[in-house]
């Protein structure tokens, strides 16, 4: 497996994924597959919640058929990913490049072999709550919105591990969650049962986005009113695909100025060796 290499990335030009052109830092590669570093707002597939709006599968497949040199190179037949992300989220995006290692992966996927490593930011721990604990409830389809809602009669079975890894003065959390295999919403819908969802979630009734003003920059003006960030704070940081292939993002600038900004604290928890089961 290869590892990220500086001005290693795909292009996607407009209108692909949107009105502005994109590139996209290549994380990792190796025969049959290649991982991206997904910004938030970009959908890796069609998905019935998330409308009609461009995806990278779409984006990937109309410029391999078109001869795009850099994807000709890689030797793929197709693309496809391996596992949805919301939207919303930011971080390690993995696609398969034939048809075999797609249903390779995406059976590894479903079969719980892989490990992921979810970021987030939420609120002050409600009372009680374990600095780490396991988020295991069933989660079902809400029939008119597009969410996940615990249901121990008629929900699927999933976990999650949650750790805590930030405090500020100011209340905010920051927290890892890790996973197995994970189902559309999860992290956003466990997260929201135990009282700390994630921040800029509206579906989950996250907290709310502070504006510029909240943080008394210096300065005036209609700026100030401007939300300190333009995204749901959540980021899928790290991938392990087996025991040689871990393939880790960084947080994006945005989450990492917000960071500075409510001036959050690293605390360390011993970490837990929890089952997670599928």
């Amino acid at each position: 497996m290869s590892q990220k290499r500086p001005n290693n990335a795909i292009g996607f030009p407009p209108p692909l994924l949107g009105e502005q052109p994109l590139r996209m830092q290549i994380l990792a590669d190796a025969s049959g597959w290649v991982a991206l570093d997904k910004p938030a707002g970009i959908a890796v597939r069609e998905y019935p919640w998330d409308g009609v709006r461009p995806n990278m599968d779409a984006a990937l497949n109309v410029q391999l058929q078109a001869g795009k040199p850099e994807l000709v190179k890689r030797g793929a037949s197709l693309y496809g990913s391996v596992y949805y992300m919301d939207p919303e989220m930011s971080g390690v995006a993995i696609f398969a490049e034939s048809r075999a290692s797609l249903a390779e992966l995406r059976n590894r996927f479903g079969s719980a072999e892989c490990q992921f490593v979810f970021t987030f930011i939420s609120g002050a721990c409600p009372d009680g709550l374990a600095p780490e604990f396991l988020a295991d409830a069933p989660l079902l389809t809400h029939n008119t919105k597009p969410k996940m809602i615990p249901s121990s009669a008629k929900g699927k079975k999933t976990a999650t591990q949650f750790r805590l890894v930030g405090k500020s003065e100011s209340g905010w959390t920051k927290w890892q969650a890790r996973t197995t295999f994970f189902r559309p919403h999860q992290v956003r819908a466990h997260a929201a049962v135990h009282g700390i969802p994630i921040l800029g979630d509206e579906l989950y009734e996250g907290p709310a986005v502070p504006s510029l003003r909240d943080f008394k920059l210096k300065g005036r003006g209609a700026g100030l009113n401007a939300l300190a960030l333009d995204r749901m704070a959540l980021h899928l940081s790290e991938c392990q695909l087996d025991a040689s292939s871990v393939i880790r993002s960084d947080l994006p600038k945005s989450l990492q100025l917000f960071l500075k900004r409510i001036k959050m604290d690293e605390v360390s928890v011993p970490q837990q060796i929890i089952k997670l089961s599928e």
